[in-house]
């Protein structure tokens, strides 16, 4: 127990708390603890929270790509889609294990982060680091879609810690490293390119960037980069920049005076992301203008590489986007604070109170607890959104398709589109695992193609009130032979309470001999 501290000052928790973080400066256990019990509790909430709906659709599309392991797909680079079909190898199709893997992948994060806090903070305040991250939305909230923006969170500080360590010992190992982390960022999604460029400047605004520069190290990360991206970009070669179209299309801003609001709200919403963390920093450390001053611009220039690898990621973006022509949004800054608790954390000089760092835990401590309860009150208030629009009924209809196409050609389901929620939770949530084109989008994936089409047959499953979705459908079944039709009802249920019941209408188009 730390001197000076009463326990029944901290109730209950205290000691335990106290216990912990001897745990870290003795032996590094606690950091084992804290991921440990990160997955199993938010692991946990979003298996109650989540339970009564569908998973979200960038889950789902990036589940339908995982059973295509492709060197690029038409949206994205191909990282998250290589990552998810690994996992699905192992785990089944089901709403928690893909649950889990958002939560691993926050996880991995998180220890990353710690690699780094354990080359410049001081072992009594590498918990502090990961305290302070966990009072951000990011690892527990906005990391349960598992997705490109989310896989970020683990590939930028496992890069970066690659990185530095590059820099700093110039050994060929961590150098081939750097430059193969860098591009897996970059395979998880383009925007990485801001992260590469942090690297850049830090690299050459530190004093010691002609020993660097003259080693092989940069060259071999170079090399190392471009051998880990080298299918990508044979794919891109192939069948064209399409990753890049779709950012652009996506984000595109209406006008000048809309981008620049738009960029302004990036900024302040960035910064309301980390307003939590910063306050509980302050609120530990007490710092003078001194150190305030130590700690945003050191003297250390170790540390400058620190704040500049924060920096430019995060304010290159606000510079480039009138250039290219695109809006930004708040939550692409969310890869880029990781470094953030290590900077303020890092000054020698800095004393940090043990009771206000175990405040802090606290803190945190109480409020996962408190939304660890709410869990089912949350689930509750998502099934009742879900219930108004009949989404909630997405795998009550996946069951009912399959059924009804079973009985139609007496063969497995190959092929679904229609309503993109409905046809992508066919693809995940139906038994066979259809392949998926949702809202009739037959030409993007390329696995879907005219010719298995006719060979496997195909189903449109749409809201029996969705007029443009059933003109689309007989669009799709026109010249084709004994076409079926049908019509289901279908509901889900919460504890015994049954939602609205929603029509759904099924057209199925059998192989075609």
């Amino acid at each position: 127990m730390t001197p000076g501290i009463s326990p029944d000052r901290w109730f209950l928790l205290g000691p335990r708390i106290a216990a912990w973080y001897e745990g870290e400066r003795d032996d590094g256990r606690a950091v084992w603890i804290l991921l440990a019990l990160f997955v199993a509790v938010w692991t946990l909430f979003q298996i109650i929270a989540f339970a009564p709906v569908c998973l979200h659709d960038d889950m789902l599309e990036v589940f339908a790509w995982s059973r295509h392991p492709s060197a690029g797909y038409g949206k994205h680079p191909p990282l998250a889609a290589l990552l998810a079909a690994a996992w699905f190898a192992v785990f089944p199709a089901a709403n928690w294990s893909f649950e889990l893997l958002a939560t691993v992948n926050a996880a991995v994060a998180l220890f990353a982060v710690d690699l780094i806090a354990r080359r410049y903070v001081a072992p009594d305040r590498r918990l502090l680091v990961l305290l302070l991250l966990l009072l951000t939305p990011f690892y527990q909230f906005h990391s349960q879609r598992f997705s490109p923006n989310a896989l970020l969170l683990s590939t930028w500080p496992i890069a970066a810690y690659c990185f530095l360590r590059a820099f700093e010992s110039r050994r060929i190992g961590w150098s081939l490293l750097a430059g193969a982390t860098a591009a897996l960022a970059m395979l998880g999604k383009y925007y990485s390119v801001y992260l590469i460029a942090g690297f850049v400047a830090a690299a050459l605004l530190h004093p010691r960037r002609g020993d660097y520069l003259r080693s092989p190290s940069p060259w071999l990360s170079i090399l190392a980069g471009f051998l880990v991206l080298a299918p990508h970009l044979a794919w891109l070669v192939m069948t064209g920049p399409s990753p890049l179209r779709y950012a652009l299309a996506g984000h595109t801003a209406s006008s000048t005076a809309d981008e620049l609001a738009k960029t302004l709200l990036y900024a302040a919403g960035g910064l309301a992301y980390v307003a939590l963390p910063v306050v509980a920093y302050l609120f530990a450390v007490r710092p003078d203008r001194r150190l305030i001053a130590a700690t945003l611009w050191p003297n250390d220039p170790d540390r400058r590489m620190l704040v500049l690898l924060l920096a430019v990621p995060l304010m290159l973006p606000m510079l480039t986007a009138p250039i290219i022509g695109v809006i930004l949004t708040p939550l692409w800054t969310m890869s880029g604070w990781f470094l953030l608790p290590i900077i303020l954390l890092s000054p020698a000089q800095l004393t940090v109170r043990r009771a206000a760092t175990m405040r802090v835990a606290l803190a945190v401590a109480i409020v996962t607890a408190a939304v660890l309860a709410a869990a089912p009150v949350v689930a509750w208030h998502n099934f009742a959104a879900e219930a108004e629009t009949g989404h909630v009924c997405c795998r009550s209809a996946s069951d009912e398709l399959t059924r009804a196409w079973h009985a139609a050609t007496g063969r497995p389901l190959a092929l679904v589109s229609g309503d993109s929620a409905l046809a992508q939770g066919a693809t995940f949530y139906s038994a066979d695992h259809p392949d998926s084109a949702p809202d009739f989008e037959w030409d993007t994936p390329p696995w879907v193609t005219d010719a298995r089409r006719a060979r496997d047959g195909f189903a449109v499953i749409c809201f029996a009130s969705d007029r443009a979705c059933l003109a689309a459908a007989e669009q799709s079944a026109a010249g084709h032979s004994s076409v079926v039709r049908a019509a289901r009802n279908v509901t889900a249920s919460f504890f015994g309470v049954a939602s609205a019941s929603a029509k759904i209408a099924l057209t199925m188009v059998p192989p075609q001999r």
